[in-house]
């Protein structure tokens, strides 16, 4: 089973190479034969319609294998992580829902900043004035009850907004 695994690409691309050399070549036979089915007289319909079942069963396989090869390919690739990119294969995929089954734009998301991450960035709004003392604490505070428990939306909290509200106050009248 892991050697499976490990030459995954590698059964993908032979099973579509033997899968296209069987279709065409199945293709020819039945072009071949349905040929001789008319010039000699025989059953005309009955080849042409075997030949060509044979044909369609082979190039839907063939599809199969495809796309399984081309999912392996972007799975192994190293593909840049884009929120651009990603939000337009989510769209593409919401059209076409046979390509939601794929995970494109899951794959070229980028990851989620980390709570360490997202502190860096808030701080450093506050220090460009993109925020104020009370933004820069109210964030910070739903920022680091998100940290304690992931699970609870914080920034909508009144309890956290009504403290933030009074220690506001309480530092409005320090500075007067």
């Amino acid at each position: 089973m892991r050697w499976v695994k490990r030459n995954r690409l590698l059964l993908l691309f032979a099973a579509v190479v033997l899968t296209t050399l069987g279709a065409v070549g199945l293709g020819i036979v039945g072009i071949v034969a349905t040929a001789g089915a008319l010039l000699g007289g025989g059953a005309v319909v009955e080849t042409f319609a075997a030949f060509l079942l044979g044909t369609l069963l082979l190039v839907g396989v063939d599809v199969v294998f495809s796309v399984a090869l081309v999912r392996e390919l972007a799975r192994q690739a190293s593909v840049p992580k884009s929120e651009r990119v990603a939000g337009a294969l989510a769209r593409l995929e919401a059209v076409v829902p046979p390509l939601a089954s794929l995970g494109l734009s899951e794959m070229v998301a980028p990851p989620e900043p980390t709570v360490e991450e997202r502190h860096e960035a808030l701080t450093r709004r506050y220090v460009d004035g993109d925020l104020t003392e009370a933004e820069y604490e109210r964030e910070l505070q739903a920022l680091l009850g998100e940290a304690e428990d992931p699970d609870a939306e914080l920034l909508g909290d009144p309890d956290i907004e009504a403290e933030s509200a009074g220690a506001d106050a309480e530092r409005e009248l320090s500075r007067e």
